[in-house]
């Protein structure tokens, strides 16, 4: 401590052992109890100020990750989407392809299967997660899709 710094002096209460420890604990440093007190009050402020700092930062890291994540988990949703929409329309045109190998007599164009399977595939991205697993697991539902690939029931939208 400087020697133009002015100081306050205080009172402080110990229990005796505590006491004895922090007697023990000076005479081991060469210093004097008033000096180890200090020291330790001065690194106890220390701690609690550097805590308060670590939660202002931690709260602007977390702030700025997640912006960070919220751009990019926005890209990788709109990314997703359009890969269902391909998938879906591959599957159907698949089956359609295998279908029509079949049947000669079913299509007149790959142009028209193509169509058919894109309307389907919007379809099936409209579906709810779990309507979307038991499409694919339930053999009526699979019948039906092929119906409307083959021109059989369902009315699509001229629009799609």
């Amino acid at each position: 401590m400087a020697q133009s710094e002015k100081t306050v002096q205080i009172t402080v209460k110990l229990p005796k052992k505590q006491y004895e420890a922090l007697k023990k604990y000076a005479a081991s440093k060469h210093l004097s109890m008033a000096d180890i007190v200090r020291a330790f009050i001065q690194k106890g402020m220390s701690i609690d100020s550097y805590t308060q700092e670590i939660d202002f930062i931690t709260a602007i890291i977390r702030q700025e990750i997640n912006i960070a994540i919220g751009g990019l988990s926005n890209r990788l949703a709109g990314l997703a989407s359009k890969d269902l929409i391909m998938s879906a329309a591959a599957y159907y045109s698949t089956i359609a392809i295998i279908a029509d190998l079949i049947d000669t007599n079913r299509y007149t164009t790959f142009r028209e299967i193509e169509k058919k399977a894109r309307q389907l595939a919007v379809e099936y991205t409209k579906m709810k997660l779990t309507d979307a697993e038991q499409l694919f697991l339930s053999g009526d539902a699979f019948e039906q899709n092929l119906a409307k690939l083959h021109g059989g029931a369902g009315d699509f939208s001229p629009d799609l």
